[in-house]
Parts: C-alpha cells; sequence; structure tokens
C-alpha cells in the first residue's frame, strides 16, 4: 500500500474524494489516499512545483499563472466541477453593485480562483478592484469564513459549496451572482488535477492509480446521490438538507470522468493573460499530459 498525499486549496473542498477514500476506492489502486489542504492557489502551487506535494487540484487561474512562470508540474485530468462553480456572495447591506465600493470582499488569497474572479466581477461593474474595495486574502482562516461574516470582518466573498448553502442557512450572506454565467466564464475549464514534472516521468503508474479512484469516486457520488448527502452532511456536520441544496445548484455543471475540456482550458488561460497574470501567451497544449486518463 503506498502512502500519497493528495492536495487541495481549501478545507471543504474535494467532498466527492473524501467519500471515494471512505468507500475504498483507492485503496482497490493500492493507495492509502490522504487529503492535505493547502489553503490557497499560489501557495499550493508552489508544493507541486518543488515536489512536496505529488499530485492533486487546484483551479486554473493560479495554475496557469504558475505554469506561465515556469511551474514544474502538468494539468494531467479534470477535477469533478469542470466549469467554475464560484459565487458572490453579500450580506443583507449589499443592495446592488456600488455598494460593494469600500467593502471588505473575501477570498481564499491573493492570486487564487476567488480572487481573479472577484477582481473580473468588480471590474465588469464599473469598479477599480485595487482602490474601490478590499480584497482580503483569507489563507487558513478561510476555514472560518461564515464566522467572519457573521462578526462583520466581511461584507463579500467568493465562495463555493456547500460553504454557500452552510452560509445561506445561518443568515450570513445570500447569493448575489454565480460567477458560472458567461458574461463571466464562459465555459472555461475550471478544477484540474495535477502532477509534478518527475512524478509523471518516474512515477507514471501512480498518477493513472489516482485518477482511476478519482473517477470512481466522482461516478459513484453521481450514482449514489442519497449516500453522499448523508455522508457529506455528517462531514461537515450540517443537516442534510443543506448538503443537498448544494448538490442540487452544482449538479448540472459537475463533470465524472476527469476528462479536460481543452477549449475550455484555452478559454481559462486566454482569460488569464486579460486580466494580466502573465505576459506571454500559451496553448493548453503546452502545460498537460493527459496520457494517464482512465
Amino acid at each position: 500500500m503506498i502512502k500519497l498525499e493528495y492536495g487541495i486549496p481549501q478545507d471543504k473542498g474535494a467532498t466527492h474524494l473524501r467519500f471515494g477514500i471512505a468507500k475504498g476506492f483507492f485503496r482497490d489502486e493500492g493507495l492509502d489516499l490522504n487529503l492535505r489542504v493547502v489553503f490557497g492557489g499560489p501557495e499550493i502551487a508552489r508544493c507541486y512545483d518543488s515536489g512536496e506535494l505529488k499530485i492533486g487540484e487546484m483551479g486554473t487561474p493560479p495554475a496557469t499563472t504558475a505554469l506561465a512562470n515556469g511551474a514544474r508540474f502538468k494539468i494531467v485530468g479534470s477535477g469533478i466541477r469542470r466549469r467554475a462553480l464560484q459565487y458572490l456572495v453579500a450580506n443583507d447591506d449589499i443592495k446592488s453593485w456600488p455598494d460593494l465600493k469600500g467593502k471588505n470582499i473575501g477570498v481564499l488569497s491573493k492570486g487564487s480562483c476567488s480572487y481573479w474572479f472577484a477582481r473580473l466581477v468588480l471590474e465588469g461593474h464599473g469598479m477599480d478592484p485595487d482602490r474601490d474595495a478590499r480584497i482580503v486574502g483569507l489563507g487558513s482562516r478561510h476555514a472560518q469564513v461564515v464566522e467572519l461574516f457573521e462578526s462583520g470582518e466581511l461584507q463579500a466573498g467568493v465562495l463555493s459549496e456547500p460553504t454557500v448553502s452552510i452560509g445561506e442557512y445561518r443568515g450570513a450572506f445570500r447569493m448575489m451572482k454565480a460567477l458560472s454565467e458567461p458574461e463571466f466564464c464562459p465555459s472555461m475549464q475550471w478544477s484540474v488535477t495535477v502532477a509534478n514534472c518527475d512524478v509523471i516521468e518516474h512515477e507514471p503508474a501512480l498518477v493513472a492509480a489516482v485518477l482511476r479512484g478519482c473517477k470512481r469516486s466522482y461516478q459513484y457520488s453521481a450514482e449514489h446521490d442519497d449516500e453522499f448527502a448523508e455522508f457529506g452532511a455528517g462531514h461537515y456536520g450540517i443537516d442534510k438538507a443543506t448538503m443537498l441544496r448544494s448538490m442540487e445548484r452544482e449538479r448540472t455543471d459537475l463533470h465524472h470522468e476527469c476528462v479536460v475540456d481543452m477549449a475550455g482550458l484555452d478559454l481559462a488561460i486566454d482569460l488569464q493573460h486579460r486580466l494580466g497574470a502573465f505576459a506571454a501567451p500559451m496553448r493548453a497544449t503546452e502545460i498537460t499530459d493527459l496520457r494517464y486518463l482512465p
């Protein structure tokens, strides 16, 4: 049995893989898989670059930015959230876009997916993200993001499920805008599985085994809604109805095959280039190695 840490960039991510671990799908592949949280996009990218983490997942905004700057990892598959399933949430005092001026907008970290999406939505509504609002990188405090709304430290944020449904249930905020809508991120590839270049070269069977376990976890979760909802509710300490609501919000945009949408990845690269994350253009084929997909 091979012990392996699989990276995830925030504490409430990869619920489908947690479920797959509990079901024994990775043990069937000879893997003792443990999820390791490294809060933040650039932060976890550095772990893949150095080899501190052999394999794991992240979003395309920090992934493509790191790869454009020479990071030593490749995209080897797609996560279950192939589309940009993040949401701008806000407290009750914010009624319109101008109300965001001067407010604290919580994101995972500077340079993370939510950071770039926050900039995108502010610019799209005529605001300067560096002057008109304060984008707050939370780092490890992201685990307490609902509490930061409840205390008044944050007035808005860019979050994903199940955190959005948890915060709605507690009355901490409401969902103001889904950033998956065409005006923001049309059909771009979002969550990706990445592997360090040395691991791809020297341990290709390990990459293939992880991807098989991921695909089986994704597909089983889709086919067993009630069981997955029970698991998620128990893991996060929430009621089952809240977990089911979070699942329903994402359902039509989930993909279960680990297959990268190459045209969507090119769109993600183009978006980062347009936002000024890097200067030199590149293509999806330059930063992927898809030989080990199940």
